[in-house]
């Protein structure tokens, strides 16, 4: 059977053509404008290129500190589930993750996240007052945020393998690990050592816009090296079994 366009079906259509072919082509760089005044930490982005679905940020700068480069890629068939959904490729200085972004009305949660970060790099990035070694090692299938202010969701876990730290040069620590999980809103840290030469028990809580809340134990073990012991005296008074009280705040 033919069908017989008329004039104002043919206008409609190419109406229709013309805002589908301006939304696929929309610069990320006017996507930006209006996402960055939304976001609970001030972020800058230098060599935006590309669209709102392909492209990339030559340097992410979040609160002053250059984060490195991120690349993205549209998932098409997230549009099934009802949300835009992107791949997402950041690497930072001697490191890179993987994840999946998927944006919801009032909700933003980022899946599969997976890959390693060079301790050592990220501390002299964020300008730490002290040496880091070792890896840190992500797997996490999901953290979810809710209107960018609450955490309503997050499962995985994060591995500090042959971690160290300390001033003038960094101290082995031995294996540490943290489970992931949610609490009234907090994301939610379970933090624990792996028998390596610093104990370390307890959990850290954080949230978008706000500090980490750390409250955790600590305790040099015997084959720990004695500038650690020295270092976790100051830090208070250990008691019957060697555990010493860290409560802090990180920005």
């Amino acid at each position: 059977m033919r069908i017989r366009w008329n004039l104002k079906k043919t206008l409609i259509c190419g109406l229709l053509l013309y805002l589908l072919t301006l939304i696929w082509t929309l610069p990320a760089a006017v996507v930006w404008k209006q996402l960055q005044p939304r976001l609970p930490v001030p972020v800058t982005i230098h060599g935006l290129t590309g669209t709102l679905w392909s492209g990339q940020a030559g340097q992410l700068v979040v609160d002053g500190i250059n984060q490195g480069r991120l690349d993205w890629r549209w998932r098409p068939g997230m549009l099934l589930s009802g949300a835009i959904g992107l791949e997402l490729q950041w690497q930072p200085r001697n490191g890179q993750v993987l994840a999946q972004l998927r944006i919801r009305p009032g909700a933003l949660s980022l899946h599969n996240i997976s890959g390693e970060l060079d301790a050592s790099s990220m501390a002299i990035i964020h300008n730490a007052p002290f040496a880091l070694g070792g890896k840190w090692l992500l797997d996490v299938p999901e953290l979810t945020l809710e209107n960018l202010e609450h955490v309503s969701g997050a499962r995985g876990r994060l591995v500090w393998q042959e971690a160290a730290g300390g001033l003038p040069q960094a101290m082995p620590f031995g294996h540490l690990t943290a489970e992931l999980d949610q609490a009234d809103g907090w994301l939610l840290l379970r933090l624990q050592d792996q028998g390596g030469p610093l104990g370390l028990r307890g959990d850290a809580r954080w949230r978008p816009g706000q500090p980490m809340k750390i409250n955790a134990q600590l305790q040099a073990r015997a084959d720990a090296e004695p500038a650690l012991a020295s270092g976790l005296g100051l830090l208070g008074r250990a008691d019957n079994q060697g555990w010493i009280r860290w409560r802090a705040q990180l920005q």
